[in-house]
C-alpha cells in the first residue's frame, strides 16, 4: 500500500538556531500526531534521503504529495514560494503560522490555522489542524496532470498572480521597497508547456533563496 504523504513547508534553519527548534517542536508535537491520526506519513525536506538536489525534492513533492502543510511562522521567502506553488496547482494545502504573527498577504484562500504549543492550548491547535486536513478528505488526486481540468494558461496566470502579489506585499509591509528593484526578482509570466514551467520553477525559487526579503530568514 502507498503511504499518503502530507510535505511540510516551513523554515528549517541550521541545526541548533532558534528556527530549528521551533520547525522541530511544530513538526513533532503538532503535525505528526495529527499526521499519524490521518493516516498520513509527515515529511520535511531536510528528512528526505534523495539523490537529485533539494529544489527538484521540494518540486516533487509539491506537486504529488497528496497533502502540503505550510508553516508561515517567521515570514520566510521560501516557505512563501512554495505556497504560491502548491496553491496555483489546486492541490489541497493547509496553511499554518504561530499565534501571535500576522498573516502579510491575503492570497490564500483556505482559512489559515493559527496554533499555538504550549501545553493549555496545543490540544486546540491539534484539533484544528486536524479538521481542515480532514476537509480535503474526499478530494482525488489526479494520476497525471493531462488529466486535470486546470489549464496551462490557468496555472501561468494563478502562479505569477500569488507570487507577485505575495513579494509586493511582504515588500510594502516591512518597508523593503528598494529590494524589488535591488534584487530585480523578474516574475515575468511563465509559457511553454507544462514541463517547461516545472523547469523554470528551480530558477525562480534561487532567486528568492539567494536574495531573501529578510536577511536573517534562512532555511
Amino acid at each position: 500500500m502507498t503511504e499518503k504523504i502530507c510535505f511540510i513547508v516551513t523554515a528549517i534553519g541550521e541545526s541548533g538556531t532558534e528556527t530549528r527548534d521551533r520547525a522541530d517542536e511544530v513538526f513533532s508535537y503538532l503535525i505528526s500526531p495529527v499526521c499519524e491520526d490521518l493516516g498520513y506519513k509527515p515529511v520535511r525536506v531536510d528528512q528526505v534521503d534523495a539523490v537529485d538536489n533539494i529544489n527538484e525534492t521540494i518540486i516533487t513533492h509539491l506537486k504529488t504529495a497528496p497533502m502540503v502543510v505550510a508553516d508561515m511562522t517567521g515570514h520566510n521567502p521560501n516557505a512563501f514560494y512554495e505556497l504560491g506553488f502548491r496553491q496555483a496547482l489546486e492541490l489541497p494545502l493547509v496553511p499554518i503560522i504561530q499565534a501571535g504573527n500576522r498573516l502579510p498577504f491575503d492570497v490564500i484562500s483556505q482559512r489559515t490555522v493559527f496554533y499555538n504549543l504550549s501545553v493549555g492550548k496545543i490540544e486546540q491547535s491539534k484539533r484544528d489542524l486536524k479538521a481542515k486536513m480532514k476537509s480535503f478528505e474526499n478530494f482525488e488526486m489526479p494520476e497525471n496532470r493531462a488529466e486535470r481540468s486546470l489549464t496551462l494558461e490557468d496555472i501561468n496566470d494563478n502562479l505569477n498572480k500569488k507570487l507577485n502579489k505575495i513579494l509586493n506585499l511582504l515588500e510594502k509591509q516591512q518597508s523593503y521597497s528598494s529590494l524589488a528593484h535591488k534584487y530585480d526578482f523578474d516574475f515575468k509570466p511563465l509559457s511553454g508547456d507544462y514541463q517547461s514551467i516545472l523547469k523554470d520553477f528551480p530558477h525562480k525559487f534561487n532567486q528568492v533563496q539567494n536574495h531573501p526579503l529578510f536577511p536573517e530568514d534562512k532555511k
